[in-house]
């Protein structure tokens, strides 16, 4: 039984990431699933086990820093995708669905990926450095949720994200970045400062932040975002035709980027390339022509 839930684990993780690779879809929803579905697998994957399986399982897949010098290495990845709880995970996937998918428009999906890996073992390993002699199991992605947000604050801080953040609406980068880390420093100090006690690895947050932060500038080198350009610069004529006002909504409401993305989808669906008459495509916030890219290229 032990080992069917492996494999199912396994499966449960491995599955959404590469269906999202495979159908060149958002690896940022692949990681959402990959978290939700093995979260779901390891609660049912509970309630078969013993008291003695269950701590099997734990030195299995969770880090235990005593054990990692030991050649645990990879409870330093397995363990960011196990939960203690519901809502353990759910305010993972929160941070890594709201803020993680635009992110990934930024980086790309290699990159972001990348970026994803560098904060999860940036908390892992700091996490076990400061406890080196600690057998306490360390669990969850909050690591790599902390360094989305550290990655896209040292990136785009001036992003706005649709983000629950007192109220549901959009909110700068930086503003939900620094309150998370503010918050975090506050609840740290609480642990360390007042000997509260605590089950939050506040140390693993701090680590996969500033790890994920120190390093988005070399991810970031290379990368050509070519929405980055101003509304003025759009041209006052357009190669298309029977859609001058998607033209001028675009042109007077495109400032920012989900609105510029929608407009230019819409143009895209309802014009055709100007030289073959073929379909049209939107990437990185530019209309091109699906058959020869060298046909189109729009702003």
């Amino acid at each position: 039984m032990q080992e069917f839930f492996f494999a199912l684990w396994i499966v449960a993780i491995i599955g959404p990431l590469a269906w999202a690779w495979s159908q060149q879809t958002s690896v940022a929803l692949g990681m959402v699933l990959s978290l939700l579905f093995g979260y779901i697998v390891q609660f049912l994957w509970g309630g078969f086990l013993n008291f003695g399986e269950v701590i099997e399982l734990r030195l299995r897949l969770y880090l235990v820093p005593a054990l990692v010098t030991d050649g645990h290495f990879h409870t330093l990845i397995t363990s960011g995708f196990v939960h203690s709880n519901p809502l353990h995970v759910l305010g993972n996937i929160l941070i890594i669905a709201l803020v993680g998918i635009p992110l990934e428009d930024r980086l790309g999906r290699v990159r972001w990926l990348i970026s994803y890996m560098v904060g999860l073992l940036g908390g892992s390993v700091a996490w076990t450095l400061l406890n080196l002699e600690s057998i306490t199991p360390a669990l969850g992605a909050s690591g790599a949720a902390f360094g989305i947000l550290g990655a896209y604050l040292s990136g785009w801080p001036n992003d706005e994200v649709f983000f629950p953040l007192i109220l549901i609406r959009k909110w700068p980068v930086q503003f939900i970045a620094l309150f998370y880390f503010g918050f975090e420093i506050y609840k740290a100090w609480q642990v360390y400062g007042l000997n509260e006690i605590s089950n939050i690895g506040h140390i693993a947050h701090f680590g996969g932040f500033i790890l994920a932060y120190a390093t988005l500038p070399i991810l970031k080198k290379g990368i050509e975002w070519e929405g980055d350009y101003k509304l003025e610069e759009i041209p006052e004529g357009n190669p298309f035709e029977g859609v001058d006002d998607l033209v001028e909504r675009l042109r007077t409401e495109g400032e920012f980027i989900e609105t510029r993305q929608a407009w230019l989808e819409e143009i895209a669906d309802r014009a055709f390339c100007p030289v073959c008459g073929g379909v049209l495509e939107v990437k990185k916030m530019r209309v091109r022509c699906v058959s020869e890219s060298s046909h189109l290229r729009w702003p």
